[in-house]
This record gives structure tokens, sequence and C-alpha cells, in this order.
């Protein structure tokens, strides 16, 4: 015989302004009463709580426990917390101080955003990973401690931390995840420890007061503009264990004048002062502040990475004789390129490649040429494309979507399969809006 029993059901009460709510017999999670009854001022929750004769533990604030109660200036948390839920105390914007007990072994998404007022957060030994947002928009926190079980720093951890000069991370800290540290703009000093393997794309975008970058042995993963819009950024040295990288990490940081890469890497090679895999195949980042004029691509190299040239000023023109494919935003905001010459190898352009690119005037798409995606040309100063007729066959691989902002003089000379040209407008090349309605 197979015996059921039933669920205790869950009892909520409120006393002194806060409400309480039973997670077992003998404990409870505690939050405000509604939107319309949030608690001022200092604010103390007690370790237990008698109600009908029962005393309950307080063991956690609730999801959503405090949202939004902007008059709370100090909250004192009982010694028996274990869990600080999601978003418990998030747009608590006066909230100036804030112990986290040394109980507590779990905290929720964004479980502090937007408290803007907080300076100073330290978490207790129990917590492993740094929720994802956990401290989002904490305009003045300028201090952060860390316990030595940390493993991972989650995605948006600290961004938008306005007042954040230095953070050390402890030495068990495997993986920054996206955004982590994204717009922080006075952080100037990022201790990264031995052992970190993982930085994720844009985890220290926008980081405009940052100088160096001391990248540890042991880092294994570089993601896709991970260090982005750092524009003091002025030296990178890459560490011999690193095998992976994402596009370029280093997109939009105006001081970097070169790259370098630790003997005995065995991934990745620097020309020039720009950064190659190892192989010379793909070009994969080339750094903002490096004069460049008109650039050769070096033969053999076959494909140019995503933001690889992503804002290089100095950049006047361009020539490649192997390349095939040029990877998304590759070339976008380079304001001085004014002609380039592909090659015959050219296959592919991914999303952007030439975006705003005021000074580019012509180009000519070799025979080889087979796909274009959206947005290629968008806002650049183009007046004529040179291309063969076949490209016109499939809406798909070539269409007016990358050519929307290039102005009403742009024309497109086709080369005729039995020979000659005809002149087109954007009006006679595939419109990738009819296709969408044709399907």
């Amino acid at each position: 015989m197979i015996v059921t029993m039933a669920a205790q059901a869950q009892v909520e009460f409120v006393k002194d302004g806060l409400k309480y709510t039973t997670l077992d017999a003998t404990s409870v999670k505690v939050g405000k009463i509604d939107d319309k009854h949030c608690p001022k001022g200092k604010v103390r929750i007690p370790e237990r709580v008698k109600h009908d004769g029962v005393t309950y533990t307080v063991t956690a604030i609730g999801s959503w426990g405090f949202f939004g109660c902007e008059d709370i200036t100090e909250l004192k948390l009982p010694s028996t917390l274990k869990k600080i839920d999601i978003w418990a105390l998030c747009r608590c914007k006066n909230l100036k101080e804030i112990k986290i007990p040394a109980g507590v072994t779990e905290i929720g998404y964004s479980a502090f955003e937007n408290c803007e007022a907080i300076t100073s957060l330290t978490l207790p030994d129990g917590i492993t990973a740094v929720p994802e947002r956990m401290a989002q928009e904490c305009k003045n926190l300028r201090q952060v401690n860390l316990p030595a079980g940390i493993t991972v720093i989650r995605g948006s951890a600290f961004s938008d931390c306005d007042a954040l000069e230095r953070i050390v991370l402890p030495r068990g800290v495997r993986a920054i995840r996206s955004y982590a540290f994204s717009s922080c703009e006075k952080l100037a000093f990022v201790t990264l420890p031995q052992g970190l393997e993982t930085i994720e794309h844009e985890a220290f975008n926008s980081c405009p007061s940052l100088v160096e970058i001391d990248l540890p042995e042991g880092l294994i993963e570089l993601g896709q503009r991970a260090f982005n819009y750092c524009r003091s950024l002025e030296r990178v040295t890459l560490p011999a264990s690193l095998t992976t990288i994402n596009g370029n990490p280093f997109a939009s940081c105006n001081a970097l004048k070169e790259y370098r890469v630790a003997p005995g890497n065995k991934s990745f090679a620097v020309v020039d002062g720009i950064l190659f895999t190892h192989d010379l195949t793909e070009l994969l980042a080339c750094p903002v502040k490096k004069e460049l004029g008109d650039y050769v691509v070096p033969p053999g190299v076959v494909n140019i990475s995503s933001f690889a040239f992503y804002d290089c000023q100095s950049l006047t023109g361009l020539k490649m004789t192997s390349v095939k494919t040029i990877g998304e935003s590759a070339f976008s905001g380079c304001s001085r390129l004014a002609k380039v010459d592909f090659g015959d190898k050219l296959e592919s352009l991914a999303k952007g490649a030439f975006y705003s690119n005021g000074s580019l005037t012509e180009v000519s798409l070799p025979s080889s040429f087979r796909h274009m995606e959206q947005c290629n040309f968008d806002f650049s100063g183009l007046k004529t494309v040179y291309l063969d007729e076949k490209l016109l066959e499939d809406e798909r691989d070539f269409n007016n979507l990358s050519f929307q902002f290039c102005g009403k003089d742009l024309i497109f000379i086709v080369r005729l399969a039995k020979g000659g040209t005809r002149t087109l407008t954007i009006d006679g090349i595939p419109d990738m809006k009819k296709y969408f309605r044709n399907r």
C-alpha cells in the first residue's frame, strides 16, 4: 500500500510591518507587506518570529522581498539568514549599508541591483558564485570583498558600478561571464587570479579608466570584445596558455598600439603588432592606434576575423590576395578607408563588414564572390559597385539591405556573362523585403 502525505499549507502573516511566509514547519522568509506598505528608515529583521503559538526561524529574504523599497536606509539582517532570493533588495536606492551574515550560502539574481547608495559589499565564505546582475547599477559601490570559494563571476554582476576603482578576484575564480564589469567608468586596477580560464564577451566592455591588464597564465579563452572600448588600455600580452579568441577582444581600445604574445604560445602570433593565428591564416585583431596607411594583408591569410580593424581610423587603403571571408564589422568605422582591393579569392562578407566607411566610394566584388549579409556598406560614401551578373540570381545572397543608406547616387556596374556590362540603380537589385513577402 502506498501512503501519500499532503503538503503542509503555506502560511502568511504580518508582524511589525513585515510579511512572513512559512517555508516549512519551523522557518519563514520575510519581505514587505506589499508595494504600498514598504518599510522605511532603519529596518531590523529578527532572527525569530512567533505566530499562533509557533516560533519560526527567519532563514530567507524572499524573491522580490523588498523590491523598490526606496526609503530603507539601513537593513540589519539576522544571523539565522541562509538565503537572499532573486530581486530581494533590488531598487532599494537609499540603502546605504548592508552586512550579509556569515550563514548565507545563496544569493539570487539581481539581489542588490540598483542599490545606488551602497558603498561597500562583502560576500560571506559560503558563496561560491557571484550571481548574475547581483550589484548592477550600484552607482556608489567602491569596495567589493569576495571570498576564496568564489569560482565564477556571472553576467553583468557588477556592470554600471560607476564608482568601483579596484577589484581583486580570489584565486579560485575560473570564469568571468559576459558584461560582468562592463561600463565601470572608474575601474582602473583589476587583479586576475592564476587559474582563471575564461573571460567571456564584453566582460570589461567600456571601462575607460583601465590602462593595463595582466592576463594570467592558465587563461584559455578570451571572448569577443571582452575589453571593447577600454580607451585607455595601452598594453596587452596574451599568455602562453591562451588557445581561443572569439573575434577581436580589444576593439575600440584607442590607446592600444600593439599586441604581444608570451613565449611558448602555440595558437597565436604577432606580425608587426597585429594579431594572427599561429599559422598566419586568420587575421584576428589590429591595435586601434597602430599607424596603418595603405595596408597589405599578408599572403596566406584566408579569413579576417570579426571586428579585426574596427574603428581603425588610420587605415586609408586595403589590399588582399588570398582572403576568402571577412567577419562581422571587420572594417566598420574605418572612416578614412578610401580604396579596397579584394583580390580574386573573396567569397563572403559578414554583417556590417564595411559599415560606416565614409571615404569609400568604389568597390569591385570579384568573380569568386558568393554571399553578402545585411548592412555591409550602410552609411558609407559608396557611389559605384562592380559585380558579376550571377550574383543577382538569389536575393538571399545579394540584396538591397547592404546598401540602404548609401545615398541616391549609388550605381551598380554589372559584368554580364556574355560580355559587356549594364548599369543598375539600387531599385534594380534584389529586394529582400519582396523575398520575405513571397515566402
